[in-house]
């Protein structure tokens, strides 16, 4: 009766996973489809805008940040920048200093800070907005470095009164920096690619990505403003405002250059902050996606898009169900024929998952013929910090379908210009939410043990399976605030 369940249950794992590809895969058609390259427009009359910097302790980054905003090309009585700063260290008096001395040059530029950190990113978006004189808002992270044409690419396309917001494609200028930062680019670059052209081009709901993008004032207010009930007020805003029937436009070929976590903690926490908040919004919204008047297509998107980070907990259970599924087939108490059949299917998702994020993931890159020489491992170290990081995204993701708040925690950006990598280990430490190391290394104990049993049985699914689950876990527990360089 037992090996039934846990074999129904493994069954049922694999289908879901393979609908999630399915998905996916038709995201991948729609975006090879889709025009990569958007017509350039101008404008007779330039309308004001405001650029907004939401900051938290960012003191190796923020002046590089405000440079970068200062550069824009605009007219310059038509630019407003507010730095809104809820730091708690040195950072504010940086900022200060530095917008003493623009403030000179003349540039529209202010220190907006509040008495405590309520709402967080979302709550210092909202109280901006209270004096905000732009008719539109640019917003960008502190690791950003906005390109001084950013501007003049992105505004035009409000000239369609539908449009609510705009977002770029980020690019990365740490993606070389280690296997760390390779892994995140190929599961960035594969989301601004398939998934942000698949549904831009389908007609389905995107999201705003929190920065490297341009809201028109009156969408944010008309959707009901910013809400810091979840982490991701970003993904919450959009679905809010294309609910009500606001359109977007999602500019591909428009790079926003940023700044890659560089050590697994940095990585693991950014992660656990958009899992848990993707959660968040799923509960908060999905009842009024279901009850809009968007079409059946967005709907099926959209609640797919909101569950994403669920698939993390089917990871999990995979990890912790597979092994035992080979045990039974060998030991004769699961029919081997359909055992056969489901690890075939899963062999295929596997290749599929493979086919897109090396798609994905070729359709930004620069020198093609590089990226699909090292795609293999690049992807294989992937799939390890996927599977390593799965049992805490897992607590975040109940959380956010439970209700449970938490903060927003920051991810430490370190400047890749800066040499002295152990003072800034040092120095960004930051708290977690819970530590879970004692699952942790039971999953890396139980890791070895299938990695054992594939070498004895000479067996290289399980060999593979071992090998993905030991290399992640120990990085993941040993070495989580390591910075490796390549």
């Amino acid at each position: 009766m037992i090996a039934k369940i846990v074999f129904y249950l493994w069954v049922l794992l694999n289908l879901l996973l393979a609908i999630y590809i399915l998905l996916e895969l038709l995201l991948l058609l729609f975006a090879l489809l889709a025009p990569k390259k958007n017509p350039k427009k101008d404008l007779k009359e330039w309308p004001k805008v405001t650029v907004q910097l939401p900051v938290f302790n960012e003191k190796y980054v923020v002046e590089r940040l405000i440079e970068a905003v200062c550069a824009l090309k605009y007219p310059k009585d038509l630019l407003e920048i507010q730095v809104l700063d809820d730091s708690t260290d040195e950072t504010s008096e940086i900022i200060a200093k530095q917008i003493a001395s623009l403030q000179i040059k003349g540039i529209s530029i202010k220190h907006v800070q509040r008495k405590d950190r309520k709402g967080f990113k979302a709550g210092a978006l909202d109280h901006a907005m209270e004096f905000c004189e732009g008719e539109f808002i640019a917003i960008f992270d502190a690791d950003f470095i906005p390109d001084p044409d950013f501007l003049l690419n992105a505004i035009p396309y409000f000239q369609n009164e539908k449009i609510g917001f705009v977002q770029t494609r980020w690019s990365h200028i740490n993606e070389k920096f280690s296997f760390i930062t390779r892994a995140q680019a190929i599961m960035l670059n594969t989301h601004f690619s398939v998934e942000h052209l698949g549904r831009s081009h389908s007609g389905a709901f995107i999201n705003f990505n929190g920065t490297a993008g341009v809201w028109r004032k009156s969408c944010i207010e008309n959707a009901g403003g910013w809400h810091d009930d979840t982490l991701t007020e970003d993904l919450d805003l959009s679905f809010r405002a294309q609910m009500k029937g606001w359109k977007f436009k999602y500019l591909f070929n428009v790079e926003s250059p940023s700044e890659l976590p560089v050590t697994l903690d940095a990585y693991k926490t950014q992660q656990f902050r958009w899992s848990k908040g993707a959660a968040e919004c799923f509960r908060k919204n999905i009842g009024k996606l279901w009850t809009s008047k968007s079409g059946i297509w967005p709907k099926i998107v959209g609640t797919a898009h909101m569950l994403n980070s669920s698939v993390f907990i089917i990871v999990l259970l995979l990890i912790l169900v597979s092994p035992a599924i080979y045990w039974m087939a060998n030991e004769g108490m699961v029919d081997v024929a359909s055992a056969a059949f489901i690890s075939n299917l899963s062999l295929g998702m596997t290749a599929s998952i493979a086919l897109l994020f090396f798609l994905g993931h070729l359709m930004t890159a620069r020198s093609k013929w590089k990226e699909a020489l090292f795609f293999l491992p690049n992807f294989y170290l992937f799939l390890a910090l996927s599977v390593s990081i799965s049992a805490y995204m897992v607590m975040g993701i109940l959380q956010g379908y439970f209700g449970m708040r938490s903060d927003f925690n920051r991810t430490p950006k370190y400047n890749i210009r800066i040499n002295d990598n152990r003072s800034l280990k040092l120095e960004y430490s930051f708290k977690k939410e819970q530590s879970i190391l004692l699952v942790e290394l039971i999953i890396l104990g139980f890791g070895a043990l299938i990695l054992a049993t594939g070498l004895y049985d000479r067996n290289f699914f399980m060999i593979n399976y071992g090998l993905i689950i030991c290399i992640g876990y120990v990085l993941n527990v040993f070495f989580p605030k390591r910075i490796f360089r390549l």
